[in-house]
């Protein structure tokens, strides 16, 4: 786990488990619906992570892909022929045999997302497939920008990425709930955003609030609990013109409040070991987490929908512990230090125990003019 940065592995837990209490709780109880925007913090966090590694590494742009599948395949072909052996393997099975070979086909070549904007129809049993193939669009092309961008002075850098992300959401904000919600644009201003507070912190810049951080934060956990909780689904205008915008701005809350140099008491609830735990399984478990709703009727083989709901639910933690033991974990590169924070800032951050592993200082120097930083 070297090269880990549990406040980023914090937000990931945060947004996994709004997306489950979605399929796990919301399927079968009042409210919940508001959990969608899990996605939202996935995706501003993800382009805060690659496009930092892209300013700090320097790779050519086939072995950046070449690690984005090596780091990414296993589980989803994993999960692809698990689901698809389930599905045929489990008696009164709410999909036919045949249905996940042709649907795993689309999620295999990261056509998800355009087949269910296109199509107008999800493809369970892989319908959560559509973000990581709306991620693999910005993996081909947001490398060949940032060689240009990183050029620039980070400031600058950073504003022309926001604007471009602006101009982004705005094509976005005028399509169907649907095609907003499934389609690449909007999630693209998203990972946009995230992209553009990379470039001052990968050049040494450490944020400041400038009003109490302490009361930014707590807004923002609230936020994000409540909208989980009591919110819209992510078709209705109410979430395109409020829950998404506030979501960016959490999700870039969480990440710039554990780079501070005194990160605010809050900030230590994204370090908390069971929520870093749970981010650090997201992947695996964002793949398997839909089982129980895809696979099993709500009276499968005649039990209630409550036993039909636990024994999808340990199904599907079947699958995520096999997932990440078997084929994530042993993929993972050993990671430098380009994403963690100082020494002082994981002290005053961190509430694990003494003696704890805490993440090395982030190296020094703007990119180009120093040691090259390695995957």
């Amino acid at each position: 786990m070297r090269g880990r940065v549990d406040h980023l592995d914090g937000i990931r837990g945060i947004a996994i488990l709004a997306v489950c209490a979605v399929h796990w709780i919301g399927q079968r109880l009042p409210g919940f619906e508001g959990g969608y925007i899990g996605v939202d913090l996935f995706f501003v966090l993800s382009g805060f992570i690659i496009t930092t590694l892209l300013v700090k590494r320097v790779q050519p742009y086939g072995r950046f892909l070449r690690n984005r599948v090596r780091r990414l395949y296993p589980p989803l072909v994993g999960a692809l022929v698990g689901i698809t052996a389930l599905a045929w393997l489990l008696p009164d099975s709410a999909l036919s045999p045949e249905t996940p070979l042709r649907h795993g086909l689309v999620a295999a070549v990261q056509a998800s997302s355009l087949w269910i904007t296109l199509g107008g129809a999800p493809i369970d049993p892989f319908s959560m497939t559509w973000s990581l193939s709306v991620e693999w669009y910005f993996y081909l092309l947001w490398p060949l920008a940032v060689l240009r961008l990183r050029r620039l002075p980070a400031a600058r850098a950073a504003r022309l990425t926001l604007l471009a992300a602006g101009g982004v959401y705005l094509v976005a904000a005028v399509q169907p709930g649907w095609w907003f919600y499934y389609g690449p644009l909007a999630h693209t201003s998203e990972l946009l955003v995230g992209a553009a507070i990379a470039f001052p912190l990968a050049h040494g810049w450490t944020p400041r609030l400038r009003i109490d951080g302490r009361l930014l934060l707590v807004a923002a956990f609230t936020f994000v609990a409540l909208w989980t909780t009591f919110g819209s689904d992510p078709y209705s205008p109410a979430y395109r013109l409020v829950a998404l915008p506030l979501t960016v701005g959490c999700a870039v809350l969480f990440i710039l409040s554990g780079y501070e140099t005194r990160p605010p008491g809050p900030a230590r609830l994204l370090s908390w070991r069971p929520l870093v735990a749970a981010g650090r399984i997201s992947y695996s478990l964002y793949l398997w987490h839909t089982l129980p709703i895809v696979l099993l009727s709500r009276n499968w083989l005649g039990l209630p929908s409550i036993t039909v709901g636990v024994i999808g639910i340990g199904i599907a933690v079947g699958g995520t512990a096999l997932s990440y033991h078997l084929l994530e974990r042993p993929f993972l590169r050993p990671r430098g230090n380009e994403l963690s924070v100082s020494r002082e800032q994981a002290a005053a951050s961190s509430i694990r125990p003494r003696g704890a592993h805490r993440p090395e200082r982030v190296a020094a120097g703007t990119p180009g003019s120093g040691p090259v930083l390695r995957p």
